[in-house]
């Protein structure tokens, strides 16, 4: 859920982090289909230490204004941590002009089930879909990517409802 709070934040500011942003170190390839090329680097791999303290299924307060609070569950794994996760592979891949977003959608690993959120790492095969024709009736790249993933994220399974529950 925090590279998602962050991968909004960064959308939000009109642009994705490029391949320099964060570490995880160098080249690693992808099981998702076609590209033919080594992705320049692959999300970090988040930290749960900080949450040793805590204790299983602990929350994290990180903010508390007015009558608003921001926790984060660092063991929560559902439909919009997985959506984060796709949204990871697709930044940290993007390092123009080497890596478009293109490139980064047909090399990222397509998810193999309709709960990616059991799975590694993945983006669906209808989010690329989606990506692939909204590029294709004329958004630019990021203008797409923003469209499918965050403001009608209706290729992601179970987004939407997680998004409209109460």
């Amino acid at each position: 859920m925090k590279r998602l709070l962050g991968v909004l934040v960064l959308s939000a500011c009109s642009g994705l982090p490029g391949g320099g942003a964060g570490g995880g170190g160098a080249g690693g390839g992808s099981s998702g289909a076609g590209g033919g090329f080594a992705l320049p680097q692959l999300p970090p791999i988040s930290s749960l230490v900080v949450f040793s303290s805590v204790g299983s299924g602990a929350t994290k307060l990180l903010a508390d204004v007015s009558n608003a609070r921001v926790e984060i569950d660092p063991t929560q794994s559902d439909a919009l941590t997985a959506l984060g996760e796709c949204a990871d592979l697709l930044s940290y891949c993007y390092a123009p002009p080497s890596f478009t977003l293109e490139q980064c959608f047909t090399t990222a690993r397509t998810c193999t089930t309709s709960t990616p959120w059991n799975e590694q790492a993945c983006c669906p095969q209808a989010c690329h879909d989606a990506f692939t024709r909204e590029v294709a009736a004329g958004l630019t790249p990021k203008v797409a990517l923003e469209k499918v993933l965050f403001r009608e994220p209706d290729c992601f399974p179970g987004v939407r409802a997680a998004l409209e529950a109460p």
